[in-house]
């Protein structure tokens, strides 16, 4: 008789070269004077089109999505920061937060759409997973949703401790589940902070669309904008949410 097929071996992400890093934290120097610029700028959160809550990368608090937000402002968008200072991870006051901010958007505007970068990404999905019917859609940018403990640039694990229950590896798991609702993955094989790979479901090519940016540029790269405006137009049309058209995987 046949032998059965072997089950599929578990994902193992790389983690960035350090060359990669390198080029990441040499970028943080520049980046930190645009961001001295940044905090004077208004992101405006006063369209129609549908309430849009964007969620800021680790270490970063809504001064990051300024330019992110005010690009989604100018679209029609309802924009709004999470507002609640520091990204920190998944500690139980913030997801205590996000989940009451979420609540309190969805009651005014209807359902939501979610927009995280990096960490404020596994923010977003833990959010869809728990209100499905609060959320249209989730687009999330260099956000390592597959195997998040092990795709950072040094390892997490021994770090766990700063994140009380449920923290990162209580959520590991579900972060990794198809999402219920409409989804889009941003992904660069330039991240030099993240494993690339843990970026994207390999299942879902449709929804996965390559950005040429490094990890701490996200927030204020021009293809990330532009592609997140497609992503919300295409939800906010008539009918179920249509494919994307720069999708690309290996």
């Amino acid at each position: 008789m046949p032998r059965p097929a072997s089950p599929p071996a578990p994902y193992q992400p790389n983690r960035p070269p350090p060359r990669a890093t390198a080029r990441e934290f040499l970028l943080l120097f520049p980046r930190a004077l645009d961001l001295m610029c940044m905090r004077h700028e208004s992101a405006g959160s006063g369209g129609t089109r549908g309430a849009v809550l964007v969620i800021p990368t680790l270490f970063c608090g809504d001064w990051q999505t300024v330019r992110l937000r005010a690009a989604i402002a100018r679209a029609g968008y309802a924009c709004f920061g999470w507002d609640l200072g520091t990204d920190w991870g998944p500690t139980h006051r913030l997801m205590h937060g996000i989940e009451a901010r979420l609540l309190a958007l969805a009651e005014t505007h209807g359902p939501v759409s979610l927009v995280g970068l990096s960490m404020g990404g596994l923010f977003c999905r833990w959010l869809a997973l728990r209100h499905p019917g609060l959320v249209r859609q989730v687009i999330t940018v260099c956000s390592p949703f597959r195997a998040p403990m092990d795709s950072f640039w040094m390892p997490l694990r021994p770090a766990l401790k700063i994140w009380p229950v449920p923290g990162l590896a209580g959520l590991a798991e579900d972060l990794q589940l198809p999402l219920p609702v409409p989804c889009a993955s941003l992904f660069s094989r330039r991240d030099g902070i993240v494993a690339w790979e843990s970026c994207r479901d390999p299942a879902r090519p449709e929804e996965c669309f390559e950005i040429d940016a490094s990890h701490v540029m996200i927030a204020n790269d021009p293809a990330v904008a532009a592609i997140v405006r497609e992503r919300l137009d295409a939800c906010h049309a008539p009918g179920p949410c249509r494919g994307g058209r720069i999708g690309t995987l290996p």
